[in-house]
């Protein structure tokens, strides 16, 4: 079967270094208390920005002076993310298509499902920081529900040998 979208199964342990490397730097930070503020503080570009509390310097397209670790650690997830999500596997075929097909649709079924329970009944910063979570979360229930499936077909083919 032809699968020009997938990645190589080469691939895929950049793709797990990319994808666990940030989510354990995120939950030093989370469990320390320490704020990710404190570093990689750079100018860059917005297309956007509002501005701070104390000043009124919003506007479009303008240079902005801010704390990138955060959006850095969280594009460095996704790209993992997508790598391990989205590699082929040693045998692909017809049955793992399909299963990676399924738990794909499966795993957007839930995080919709997951994203509107907390619209509906979180507020808030919580609400604000549960939303980056979900952008990870697709990722991660499609990664697991997929290796999880994999795992019950194969040990199901190997009990009937």
């Amino acid at each position: 079967m032809k699968t020009n979208f997938l990645f190589p199964n080469s691939w895929k342990t950049l793709g797990w270094f990319l994808f666990v490397l940030p989510i354990v730097i995120t939950g030093y930070f989370w469990i320390s208390g320490e704020s990710m503020d404190n570093y990689f503080e750079i100018n860059t570009f917005a297309i956007y920005d509002d501005g701070t509390i104390f000043k009124s310097d919003n506007g479009f397209f303008k240079m902005t002076k801010n704390a990138m670790l955060d959006e850095v650690l969280l594009v460095v997830c996704l790209i993992g993310g997508l790598i391990v999500g989205f590699a082929k596997t040693k045998n692909e075929d017809e049955m793992i298509t399909h299963i990676r097909y399924t738990s794909l649709v499966w795993a957007t079924y839930f995080n919709i499902i997951m994203m509107m329970i907390t619209t509906l009944f979180v507020f808030g910063m919580v609400y604000f920081n549960a939303m980056i979570f979900f952008l990870i979360s697709s990722l991660l229930f499609f990664i697991v529900r997929f290796h999880y499936m994999i795992y019950k077909f194969n040990k199901l083919n190997s009990d009937e040998e």
